[in-house]
C-alpha cells in the first residue's frame, strides 16, 4: 500500500489500455499514484507512452489491438487487487472521487451490496469544462469487484456488466480528450469510420433522409434540448461538431453501402 495511505482496506488497482498517448498519460497515471497496482496494456505505441507509465511504476505489457472491449478485458483479468478501476489515458481521478472510492474499499460490506459502481465524467473542451449539451453528467462504469464484472459490447460500445447491483460514486472524473479542434477532427475521422463499418456489418442501411434530418435534429437536441447554449461560445461547438459526428457517421455508411439512389445517380 502506498506510504500516503495509513488505514488498512481492501485493495485496488488501475488499468487503462493505450496506443501514443504521451500527451495525456502522466497526468492519468499521477491521478491513481496512490492506488496498490497500476496495469497497462499498450498497442505498439511508437511515442513515449510505455516509458513514461513505466517511470510512474506501472506493470506495461505490449499487446496488438484486437478492439476496445478484448483489451480492457485483458487488462481488468491482469490486475491481482480486490476491486478494479478502469481509467482512460486522457482522464483523471479528483480527489472528491479518490475520497469516494477510498470509502468503498474501507468498507467490507461493499461487495456483498454492489459490485459495480458508476461515475460522473465531466468533460474540458474550447478551454472550458462543459456543463450541458449532454455531455455532464455522464455517467460510466468504471470500479467493479474483481472477477464480478465484464466489458461486454461492440466496438465503440463496450460497456462493464455484471449480475449485481449497481451503486455509484461522488466526485468527477476529469476527461481532457482533445487538445484542440484539429485532434476532436481526427478522432471524429476514425470513430464514424469505425462505426460505418460495424453498422454496415450488421446490414444496416443509411437513407438520405439520414443526411438531412439526424445531423439537424443532433444540433437542436445538444444545444437547444440540452442546454448547449449556456455553455457560451464552447457549446455551440460542441454541438455543432456533434451535428457533424451525426452527417459523418451516415454518409460514411451511405458510401459503404453504396446500393442507395445517390450514388446510382452517378
Amino acid at each position: 500500500m502506498p506510504a500516503n495511505e495509513s488505514l488498512e482496506h481492501q485493495t485496488i488497482s488501475a488499468y487503462l489500455i493505450t496506443k501514443n498517448e504521451e500527451k495525456h498519460i502522466g497526468a492519468a497515471l499521477a491521478s491513481v499514484s496512490w492506488m496498490d497496482e497500476i496495469v497497462v496494456i499498450d498497442s505498439e505505441s511508437a511515442d513515449k507512452t510505455v516509458e513514461i507509465a513505466r517511470k510512474a511504476g506501472a506493470r506495461v505489457v505490449n499487446e496488438p489491438f484486437r478492439g476496445f472491449v478484448e483489451q480492457k478485458n485483458l487488462a481488468m483479468n491482469m490486475c491481482k487487487s480486490d476491486w478494479v478501476f478502469n481509467l482512460d489515458a486522457d482522464e483523471e481521478v479528483t480527489s472528491a472521487l479518490r475520497q469516494s472510492i477510498l470509502e468503498v474499499l474501507k468498507n467490507p460490506k461493499t461487495g456483498s451490496e454492489a459490485s459495480i459502481f458508476t461515475v460522473t465524467r465531466k468533460t474540458w473542451y474550447m478551454g472550458r469544462w462543459i456543463l450541458h449539451c449532454g455531455w455532464y453528467p455522464e455517467y460510466r462504469e468504471r470500479l467493479s469487484k474483481r472477477g464480478a464484472a465484464r466489458w461486454e459490447g461492440e466496438m465503440l460500445h463496450e460497456k462493464l456488466r455484471g449480475q449485481e447491483k449497481i451503486g455509484r460514486l461522488a466526485g468527477d472524473l476529469l476527461h481532457r480528450p482533445y487538445a484542440d479542434l484539429g485532434e476532436h477532427l481526427e478522432k471524429m475521422n476514425l470513430y464514424t469510420d469505425l462505426w460505418a463499418r460495424v453498422e454496415k456489418n450488421r446490414g444496416r442501411k443509411a437513407h438520405w433522409t439520414d443526411i438531412l434530418f439526424r445531423p439537424a435534429a443532433s444540433f437542436i437536441k445538444m444545444y437547444v434540448l440540452r442546454g448547449g447554449f449556456l455553455d457560451y461560445g464552447p457549446g455551440l461547438i460542441a454541438s455543432i461538431m456533434g451535428a457533424w459526428y451525426t452527417f459523418l457517421k451516415y454518409a460514411r455508411l451511405l458510401e459503404l453501402s453504396r446500393n442507395s439512389k445517390i450514388f446510382r445517380n452517378y
